[in-house]
């Protein structure tokens, strides 16, 4: 059966879960607000299933070999300023749905959690549009999915892109009518924290969440604000003013599994890949008018046919994997646990959202320091781009 020993070697997909034929595995939070597996052990019947399909255990080094990277935006404005970068979601997920297909990625329900759904309609697609920061609920989405599949209908999968693995060990078998997108992840952070900071929030303004957005571009894309709406009041920060997208950012309050992440290699399981192209100023200023552009980056031909099929709607440049996506992105590497992790967590329950917010706190000369850095991180991108 399967038995998290560490919880860096779970990712929380809910495979081992939604497998199970006795249905004795059961998804629990543990104190940092995290999903893990507890099997009843009374009606485990060994049959092994959950450690087989468990994404970590059976990591597989990919078979693919070729990528291809672009930037991109969709032609649409409207479509454009509703999404976190360069709206290229809602264009393959359109394009699915004018086949006759079914699309699963992460909603927020009725208090604002974030879990993953399937719908069936563009009408509905404003449920999955934009970034949501904090760990999805797989819930039934994976069995969902396979239904649709079985029925030889189209499905568009989103997610992270430990979140495709777990679905593709799920399933055991290749679907030719599955294609999936993962989104470029740095770590996600515990669902605990958002659901304290909305709370303290509701207090603060008298009345109950009524709407949020993650990656408002009131202040343009580059300086995306997090965007709440009440009855009568609204709440809107740019993501360095904000104290849940500070400490989100400043990885103190990760998935242990996300600082040692099996899954940020290219190519990728998934057929597609997109991500915001943070720098695109920099070294492809062309394709940057700061209302949001994209990465895109395709692992299979599957993932290429997409992009064809949708081609004309984007506006798109082929770019270099390792200049529109360095390696050393938080997106590709796992990001170091913060020092102040273990002391964060122990006293979340005892303090407000602020008084946490003490543990990220840096001293002039590192931001100095960081701000240098990323200065020299530009530089020699430019460099590389001009062969110099």
């Amino acid at each position: 059966m399967i038995e998290i020993l560490n919880k860096k070697d779970c990712c929380g997909c809910t495979a081992c879960e939604q497998v199970c034929p006795t249905n004795c595995i059961s998804m629990l939070f543990d104190d940092e607000g995290f999903l893990y597996p507890s099997v009843n052990t009374e009606m485990c019947i060994s049959c092994n299933l959950c450690v087989k399909v468990c994404p970590i255990l059976n990591k597989k080094k990919s078979k693919k070999t070729d990528v291809e990277a672009y930037a991109a935006y969709t032609d649409n404005d409207e479509i454009r300023l509703k999404s976190s970068s360069g709206g290229l979601f809602t264009i393959f997920a359109n394009q699915i749905f004018n086949q006759g297909g079914m699309v699963a990625g992460a909603a927020f329900d009725n208090e604002f959690m974030v879990e993953h759904i399937v719908i069936e309609s563009n009408e509905e697609l404003n449920k999955l549009q934009g970034s949501k920061y904090l760990q999805s609920n797989m819930k039934n989405s994976l069995k969902e999915v396979k239904t649709y599949l079985d029925q030889n209908t189209k499905v568009l999968f989103t997610g992270t892109a430990c979140q495709i693995e777990g679905l593709k060990r799920y399933l055991r078998k290749e679907y030719s009518n599955l294609y999936t997108i993962d989104v470029l992840c740095h770590g996600v952070p515990s669902p605990k924290v958002w659901k304290k900071y909305l709370s303290e929030k509701e207090l603060e303004y008298g009345s109950k969440l009524q709407q949020t957005f993650f990656r408002k571009k009131d202040f343009g894309w580059k300086r995306f604000a997090l965007s709440l709406k009440y009855k009568d009041k609204a709440y809107l920060k740019n993501h360095h003013d904000d104290p849940f997208m500070k400490l989100f950012l400043n990885e103190i309050c990760l998935r242990p599994s996300c600082h040692d992440c099996k899954f940020k290699d290219f190519p990728r399981e998934s057929d597609l890949t997109i991500g915001d192209a943070w720098g695109i100023e920099n070294h492809m200023s062309d394709m940057d008018d700061d209302k949001g552009t994209s990465v895109l980056i395709t692992n299979s031909k599957k993932g290429n046919e997409l992009l064809s099929s949708v081609r004309k709607k984007l506006v798109i440049k082929e770019a270099e994997l390792d200049v529109i996506l360095p390696a050393t992105a938080d997106s590709r590497k796992s990001v170091i646990p913060h020092k102040n992790r273990e002391l964060f967590f122990k006293e979340l329950d005892q303090k407000n959202i602020n008084q946490l917010c003490k543990y990220i706190e840096k001293p002039i000369y590192q931001k100095v320091y960081q701000k240098v850095r990323r200065k020299i991180e530009r530089i020699i991108v430019k460099l590389k781009e001009n062969d110099i």
